[in-house]
Formats: C-alpha cells, sequence, structure tokens
C-alpha cells in the first residue's frame, strides 16, 4: 500500500475542535436507517489495512467538511455541499463528509453513514478498547448528547503522537494528521486542544 507522508497541523488555538466541540452544538449528520439496497452494496470482509487506505484515499482528495450528502444544502455550515474533482465520485456522493461520514466510509458502513452516537454506544455494532489495544483502522471517538468527533486511527508515531485521517469542522478538507493524545489510566485519550476525553472504538468485524 502507497501511504504518503503525514501531514503536519499546528493546533495552536483552542478554538479549533472536532467534528462537534465541547462548548458547540454540532449535530454530527442524521442517522437514517439504511435501505436493502444500500445494505446489498457494502463491501463485505475489508481488512484493516482496507479501512485505513480508504480512510487515506477519502483525505487525499481534500474532501470537504459537509454534515450533507454531495450537492445538498447544509444549513448548519451555510453552504451546499459541492465536491469537485476526484472528491466527485458516485461512491463517496452518498455519504455525508462530516467526522463519522469519513469513519463510515472507511468501515464499508452504507451511506450515509452512522453518526457518532452509533459509533459511541451502539454496542452491537462496536466496542471500546484501552489505548494499548489500538490497532490500524480503529476509530478513535467522542461523543457528548448532539455532539462528537471521531476519527480513523493509522498508527503510533516515534513521538508518541497518533496519525489520524479525519474531518474536523466547517470549510476545511479531511485531514491526516498527527495528534498528541495524552494516554490515560482506563484506556482513553485526551486531546489537550479541544479539551476532551476520546476512547478507542473497534468496528466489530474488524
Amino acid at each position: 500500500m502507497l501511504m504518503r507522508n503525514a501531514g503536519l497541523l499546528a493546533l495552536t488555538s483552542l478554538s479549533l475542535f472536532g467534528c462537534g466541540g465541547a462548548d458547540m452544538d454540532l449535530p454530527d449528520g442524521d442517522y437514517a436507517p439504511p435501505t436493502a439496497e444500500a445494505i446489498a452494496s457494502i463491501p463485505q470482509g475489508l481488512t484493516r489495512g482496507d479501512v485505513d487506505y480508504r480512510a487515506w484515499q477519502w483525505t487525499t482528495v481534500g474532501m470537504l467538511y459537509c454534515q450533507v450528502p454531495n450537492g445538498q444544502w447544509d444549513s448548519f455550515c451555510g453552504y451546499t455541499c459541492n465536491r469537485t474533482g476526484a472528491a466527485n465520485t458516485t461512491q463517496w456522493n452518498p455519504y455525508r463528509s462530516d467526522c463519522s461520514g469519513l469513519v463510515s466510509w472507511a468501515w464499508g458502513v452504507s451511506a450515509p453513514g452512522w453518526n457518532t452516537n452509533t459509533i459511541f454506544n451502539d454496542t452491537s455494532q462496536t466496542q471500546r478498547v484501552g489505548h494499548w489495544d489500538m490497532q490500524m483502522g480503529d476509530a478513535i471517538t467522542t461523543h457528548n448528547g448532539s455532539s462528537g468527533h471521531t476519527m480513523i486511527f493509522h498508527g503510533w508515531n516515534a513521538d508518541g503522537s497518533a496519525r489520524v485521517f479525519q474531518e474536523l469542522r466547517c470549510g476545511l478538507n479531511a485531514q491526516d494528521v498527527n495528534i498528541p493524545f495524552v494516554r490515560n489510566a482506563d484506556g482513553s485519550l485526551r486531546w489537550a486542544a479541544d479539551g476532551r476525553t476520546y476512547w478507542p472504538v473497534r468496528k466489530k468485524v474488524l
């Protein structure tokens, strides 16, 4: 698998929150139960490498953050979700391109994708693990009421930071970044830049 060098993100402001900040009410997409046709189109038997590659592809094309599928009006962000170039594909267009949309696509979940509540709390689909057990393709997720953030974990860097693929907030494109999480004794992670606690979450079939 060809992977480009990890991009670096300067986290210089506490105002840079994820797909739902601690002091904001960011609805992380409206979850609609998938149709039988959508379920039939879900890729089966994805490996961790597949998940990682799918998330990397999404970030490589610079997918614009949207809480709606392509071509729809995003009332939260205040713009029409207009994907162009390599980001405009029949595979991606039915998905929300917010944080949980990226994770849903990477995990092979049907469009428009799960929200962070499903990723974080639905134990029939996912399970939380400790940071010591994190593997490529796991999600790193927080959820608080109607707001939350999630990202795909690629791996640990030599300096202890985590390389992740994420959609952060309105107006930004998907990111391949390194985040210096603090590793808590209970297995959770803390991202000092947004002040929230995250848990590694695993899709059960991976």
